[in-house]
């Protein structure tokens, strides 16, 4: 616990928020074990919520079809990320893991329902903060997301301006514990163009289509309309925020919670010196 305390110390007193933190291979980045220090994270109230529970950050979601998340405040470019996630209450028909990439709107662009609330923000900041609290819609202009569900099945997904896309279709995989109540770690190893995922210390594939701009689909053990791949790809180069994201699905409907715990950051070692970190 002094370790994990000091570790969120050093953070906070030396991260910039616009920077990337990066390290020597293996090098811990970033420790949150929710039982102090949360001043990073985003929390808010409402249908969707996202709050410290229990040393732990529970994510609710009572709309259906619908996802809620709260990233912390550094950004990351390579990483090697690990969390804790149980579904403590909804239906098994639901999703939640690991957000990461996470880029906000620019912070000048007001999204609230007025003009005149633009104003109120910007002459009271207090003020407007409790507004955008209650009646901005926090997204994300884009993230991507790692998320399993309570029944067994793992996808890979990408929301940009808005518009979300499968970059994974849905699997079923043994390695992932079932049932509302169920503890899964999750763990995501980025760097450069590579990203590797892992359920419970497994490494999982991902069912990638042949043509970026439709989806695959997985039946049968076999993937179409696209290939299996242990390793995701993406040329581009990304920093962003981490975090985690639960979502209602159309047949699970609302009332989901789910919490995390223990979210370490490690900066990802070389391709072949393979550490898991649980």
């Amino acid at each position: 616990m002094l370790a994990v305390t000091a570790a969120n110390l050093m953070h906070n007193a030396l991260t910039k928020p616009t920077e990337a933190l990066v390290g020597e291979d293996g090098e811990l980045l970033y420790v949150s074990t929710f039982a102090a220090f949360n001043d990073d994270w985003d929390l808010f109230r409402g249908p969707q919520s996202a709050q410290i529970v229990a040393e732990q950050l529970e994510i609710a979601v009572g709309v259906p079809q619908t996802a809620a998340w709260s990233a912390t405040g550094p950004r990351f470019a390579d990483f090697d990320a690990t969390v804790t996630a149980v579904a403590y209450d909804g239906p098994l028909d639901n999703a939640f893991g690991l957000v990461f990439h996470v880029e906000n709107r620019k912070e000048d662009d007001c999204t609230l329902p007025a003009v005149l609330l633009c104003g109120i923000s910007e002459l009271a900041p207090l003020v407007g903060a409790a507004l955008r609290q209650a009646l901005d819609q926090r997204q994300a202009t884009s993230y991507r997301a790692f998320m399993i569900s309570s029944d067994g099945y793992y996808s890979l997904w990408q929301t940009e301006a808005g518009a979300t896309t499968a970059l994974s279709a849905w699997i079923a995989s043994p390695h992932i514990t079932q049932g509302i109540g169920a503890e899964n770690t999750i763990r995501i190893r980025a760097r450069g163009s590579s990203y590797q995922f892992f359920i419970n210390g497994s490494a999982v594939q991902l069912c990638i289509p042949d043509d970026r701009t439709t989806a695959s689909t997985y039946a049968g053990g076999e993937c179409i309309d696209g290939s299996l791949q242990d390793t995701f790809h993406d040329d581009r180069s990304r920093t962003g925020r981490l975090g985690m994201i639960a979502q209602s699905t159309a047949t699970g409907g609302g009332g989901l919670v789910v919490r995390f715990d223990d979210m370490i950051v490690y900066s990802p070692a070389e391709s072949g010196s393979e550490d898991v970190r649980l």
